[in-house]
């Protein structure tokens, strides 16, 4: 049992691309990894022979996701920097709010992984995209994407010495939806899912005479975009939320204007630790509400998060906790 305590994802902002800071690290209560080191195998075939005869290796890149409860802690503060860079802190002791908002210049990282009898490092690695899925009364699920330079580094395990979070991840029963600006929440809501994704290029990352990323991969268009499932078909809306006829009308619906339009949040706000996603412009599809035998009718709602002229944004992160400096 004792090779258990030798898995670990730790992760630190680089100051330089690529250079690991060999020092703060934060580590997190992770579920799974998958980063792997990888690289594209060329092959050279010519009409003299019957097979293939020469090879060659091309791009080396890192590349995977780690699985997560989710817990607003200094882990997750960093992972969510890879998003959103700017992290403004308000409040006093002993809770602090973290704003990360989607301003500012992007960032990477170096990631140590202890897999039982090594720790394995991956320099100028990127956030490429983040999922969050919720099920009612089920603890919140984060999943983040990876890319990277080629792995760096092997090192003999216990090289990290890791700390993890002693407090309980948040899980659906204490979270909240709130729909085109209503101050009320849902109780409607049966699961939410939504993915934020970078669309990182990694080919224009490369340079000639090296044969992995020289600088971080540039982000291209940011895309948002989720499910909403309601435990019933919804004719009449109790606290603002789309309804079936909304849905399905001429020009669809969409909830746009100043200010928030969908907010989920998660943890109980009478506590310190809770994260808050914010989306400023909403744009819904076509809903999905069959009934099947006996089965509870409900609805199923695909909608994609826009940027607001309004605002200035497509979205924002809030997190309370005890850390009082800036991620």
């Amino acid at each position: 049992m004792s090779g258990f305590n030798n898995r670990y994802v730790g992760i630190v902002k680089e100051t330089l691309y690529g250079i690991d800071p060999t020092s703060g690290y934060v580590f997190g209560e992770v579920d799974d990894e998958s980063m792997k080191h990888t690289y594209d195998v060329m092959q050279r075939t010519d009409m003299s022979r019957y097979g293939t005869a020469k090879s060659n290796t091309g791009k080396e890149y890192s590349e995977g996701d780690i699985n997560m409860a989710m817990l607003p802690d200094n882990f997750l503060g960093t992972v969510l920097t890879g998003l959103f860079p700017t992290d403004t802190v308000t409040g006093s002791s002993p809770t602090y709010t973290h704003t990360f908002t989607e301003a500012g210049t992007d960032r990477s990282f170096t990631m140590k992984i202890g897999r039982e009898e090594k720790e394995h490092t991956y320099t100028g690695v990127a956030v490429d995209s983040m999922s969050v899925s919720a099920n009612l009364n089920e603890y919140a699920m984060i999943s983040a994407s990876f890319m990277g330079k080629a792995e760096s580094g092997l090192a003999a395990i216990g090289a990290s010495s890791p700390s993890f979070n002693t407090a309980d991840p948040l899980y659906f029963a204490d979270a909240k939806v709130f729909f085109n600006g209503d101050t009320t929440a849902s109780n409607l809501v049966k699961s939410i899912s939504f993915d934020i994704n970078m669309n990182r290029d990694g080919d224009n990352a490369c340079g000639l005479g090296d044969a992995t990323y020289t600088r971080l991969p540039p982000f291209q268009r940011r895309e948002v975009s989720g499910t909403i499932e309601f435990n019933k078909i919804i004719h009449t809306a109790a606290e603002s939320e789309p309804t079936y006829a909304e849905l399905t009308a001429a020009d669809g619906l969409e909830f746009n204007g100043s200010g928030v339009e969908l907010k989920v949040s998660f943890g109980d706000e009478s506590t310190a630790d809770i994260l808050v996603f914010n989306f400023y412009k909403i744009r819904f599809e076509a809903p999905d509400s069959n009934v099947s035998g006996r089965d509870t009718q409900t609805m199923t709602v695909p909608f994609v998060a826009l940027f607001s002229p309004d605002d200035s944004k497509m979205m924002d992160v809030v997190m309370n906790n005890a850390q009082s400096a800036a991620y």
